[in-house]
């Protein structure tokens, strides 16, 4: 089977304006600003230029069931005799507003919570790392290892993959083997951090463990006349209601 990565987010769980870690630090940049450029501006309009982030609902795939009858490699037979793996989609877009900031960095931040069976963990991330150019039809399937690899368009006899219309650099991946994972977001000449960024993980989970459970978190830096303001989702205490939920139930 073929998973396809969409265009855009198809199911959004979060919706809303960045907000700044505190009313203190935009005060702040507020102040510094006026005292180095002499010029007048509130908080509010900085605030009414910061860019919109959305985060899917995460999209989630048993690996046995991507599969043909007779199709799983013998070394994915053994590891699966051991441990539960499946396929975990990630999504969330950036979408700075006209004559807003852009976006300078951003992470995409997972936190994979323990059960009465033991701590599930990322066993393999996909990007793991973008650098230079923007590459186009990726194609990406699991090695004998069951690690992700990219393999040569075209190449028949495969029996799973993941296919990526397009990644813009730069990426780059942290957590493989942990239980806390993240996707780093540069902006790069030519490539600005905005519109839709997908991401895998092969999950790695304790024989039979139900629910796994997982709180999905996001910070970025903006840049404002050569400040830079560290950005969140939304007050804690709300966005944890909402990006806390079961990947596998």
């Amino acid at each position: 089977m073929w998973l396809r990565t969409p265009e855009s987010i198809e199911k959004v769980i979060w919706e809303a304006p960045m907000e700044p870690l505190s009313d203190d630090a935009i005060d702040l940049l507020v102040r510094d600003i006026k005292k180095r450029e002499r010029i007048i501006i509130n908080s509010d309009e900085l605030k009414n230029g910061l860019p919109i982030i959305s985060i899917g609902l995460p999209e989630v795939w048993d690996l046995v069931d991507l599969y043909p009858p007779g199709g799983l490699p013998q070394s994915m037979k053994v590891r699966l005799n051991e441990s539960d793996f499946y396929i975990v989609r990630f999504s969330c877009s950036f979408r700075p507003k006209p004559n807003g900031c852009n976006i300078d960095w951003a992470r995409f931040i997972v936190q994979l919570y323990p059960g009465d069976e033991g701590q599930p963990i990322a066993f393999d991330l996909y990007p793991s790392m973008v650098t230079q150019e923007v590459k186009h039809n990726v194609k990406v399937t699991l090695s004998p290892t069951i690690r992700f690899q990219e393999v040569e368009a075209g190449l028949g006899c495969i029996n799973f993959g993941i296919e990526y219309v397009e990644l813009n650099p730069i990426i780059s991946a942290n957590g493989v083997g942990e239980d806390q994972i993240s996707w780093d977001y540069h902006e790069a000449k030519g490539s600005k951090i905005q519109g839709s960024r997908l991401m895998h993980m092969l999950l790695k989970v304790p024989k039979g463990m139900k629910p796994v459970v997982a709180l999905l978190d996001l910070i970025a830096d903006v840049k404002i006349r050569e400040q830079f303001l560290r950005l969140i989702p939304g007050k804690k205490e709300i966005t944890a209601k909402t990006l806390r939920l079961k990947l596998i139930e």
